[in-house]
C-alpha cells in the first residue's frame, strides 16, 4: 500500500512539474510572438514593450505592464517639464541632457535619488532580475545592461535619440552631438560620464575588424535593438529550462535575420546545433551519417561567421584589468574586502557560465 501511495505521489509531482513548465513556456512563446511581430512589421515597434517582455516571460507574467507604463509616462512627463523649465526646447539634444541629469544628479524628477552602480551580483550570475529594467526603476541602481536599456526606454518616451551600443561584455548609449551630427556622444551610465571612443577600444580590447563588422561600437537601430532583445529572451529561456532546443533556435534565427552580427544569437544558434548533433549521435551509436554530418557542417559554418566578424574572447590582460577596476571602484566607494571579493567571485562565476 505504501509503495502504491509513493508511486501515486510521484506521478502527481511529475504531472505538476510538467504543467508548471508548460505554463512557463507559454509566456516565452507569447513574448516571442509579439517581438517577432514587431520585427516583421505586423505590430508597431515599441522599445518599451520589447524591453518588458523578456522580463515578463522570465517571471511568468508577474510584472504588471500597466504599472510599468505608468511609471515610464510619469518620468517622461517630468523629463519634459525639466526641458521646458530650463528653456532647452530649441536644442536637438535637449532630451539627452535631461536624461543624463536624471540619471546622474539629484532632482525632484528622480526623487532626489541619482542612479548608482549595483555591485551586488552585477553580472546576474545568481539572480537574473539584477539585470532587469524593472529592477532599476524600483531601486535606482543597476549595471551596464539595465541602465542603458532604461535610458533607451525613456528616450523613446520623450522623443530623444539614443542607440544601444556594445563593447565586449558591456552596453552603453550613443547619440549624435548637438553641434556636429557626424560625431557620436558616448553616454557611460555606469560611471555617469561621457566617454571617448578610444576609452572603449583600449579598455575592452576591441579589434578594428569587429568595429568594421558592426559587432562593437555600432549604434543599433530600434529594430536591431528588438532583435538583440529577442536573443536575451532566449537567454532567459535557457536560465529557466536549461535546454538548447527549438525555441532557442528560432529566437536566434529571427534575431540574426534583423541583426546579423549579433554574437549572442550566433552563439545560441551554435549551441543548439551542437546539442542536436550530440543528441543524434547518442541515439545512433555515435554514427556520423549524412544527417550528423549536415549538422556538423552547419555548426562549422556558424563558427566561421563568428570568427569572420572579429568576435573573440576578452584577452586575459583586459579581463584582469576589468577585475582590478571593479575592485578599485568598490574600494573607493567604501566596500569592505569581503564584499569586494564576493563581487569578484560572482563576476568570475558569470563569465564561466557564458
Amino acid at each position: 500500500m505504501k509503495k502504491v501511495l509513493f508511486i501515486l505521489l510521484l506521478v502527481i509531482c511529475i504531472h505538476r512539474t510538467i504543467l508548471a513548465q508548460q505554463s512557463a513556456a507559454h509566456y516565452f512563446e507569447q513574448a516571442y510572438s509579439e517581438m517577432t511581430a514587431m520585427l516583421d512589421g505586423r505590430k508597431c515597434l515599441s522599445i518599451k514593450r520589447a524591453v518588458f517582455l523578456p522580463e515578463w516571460a522570465y517571471l511568468s507574467g508577474k510584472p504588471d505592464y500597466e504599472d510599468y507604463c505608468s511609471q515610464i509616462e510619469s518620468t517622461a512627463q517630468a523629463l519634459l517639464q525639466f526641458i521646458r523649465a530650463n528653456n532647452l526646447q530649441t536644442y536637438r539634444t535637449a532630451g539627452n541632457y535631461a536624461l543624463f541629469e536624471y540619471f546622474s544628479r539629484p532632482y525632484p524628477m528622480n526623487d532626489y535619488k541619482p542612479f548608482t552602480y549595483d555591485f551586488d551580483d552585477f553580472a546576474g550570475s545568481e539572480d537574473a532580475t539584477k539585470l532587469f529594467v524593472t529592477k532599476v526603476m524600483r531601486t535606482h541602481s543597476g549595471q551596464c545592461r539595465s541602465l542603458p536599456m532604461y535610458y533607451k526606454v525613456l528616450a523613446e518616451a520623450i522623443g530623444a535619440e539614443a542607440h544601444i551600443t556594445f563593447a565586449p561584455q558591456h552596453l552603453f548609449v550613443r547619440h549624435r552631438d548637438e553641434q556636429n551630427s557626424s560625431k557620436w556622444v558616448n553616454v557611460e551610465l555606469t560611471t555617469q560620464s561621457l566617454s571617448r571612443e578610444v576609452f572603449y577600444i583600449e579598455n575592452f580590447g576591441i579589434s578594428a575588424e569587429s568595429i568594421r563588422n558592426n559587432v562593437y561600437l555600432y549604434p543599433l537601430s530600434d529594430k536591431e535593438t528588438v532583435a538583440y532583445l529577442l536573443a536575451e529572451l532566449a537567454a532567459y529561456y535557457y536560465r529557466t529550462f536549461c535546454r538548447y532546443d527549438d525555441f532557442m533556435f528560432k529566437c536566434a534565427e529571427k534575431s540574426l535575420q534583423y541583426f546579423s552580427p549579433n554574437p549572442m544569437a550566433l552563439h545560441q544558434k551554435g549551441n543548439v546545433l551542437n546539442m542536436r548533433l550530440m543528441n543524434y549521435l547518442k541515439k545512433h551509436d555515435n554514427r556520423m551519417d549524412d544527417y550528423a554530418r549536415s549538422l556538423d557542417t552547419l555548426w562549422l559554418k556558424n563558427r566561421a561567421v563568428i570568427q569572420k566578424l572579429g568576435w573573440a574572447d576578452m584577452p586575459d590582460s583586459i579581463y584582469r584589468g576589468l577585475i582590478k577596476g571593479v575592485e578599485t571602484d568598490m574600494k573607493s566607494k567604501g566596500f569592505d574586502s569581503q564584499a569586494r571579493q564576493q563581487a569578484i567571485d560572482k563576476l568570475k562565476k558569470a563569465d564561466k557560465k557564458q
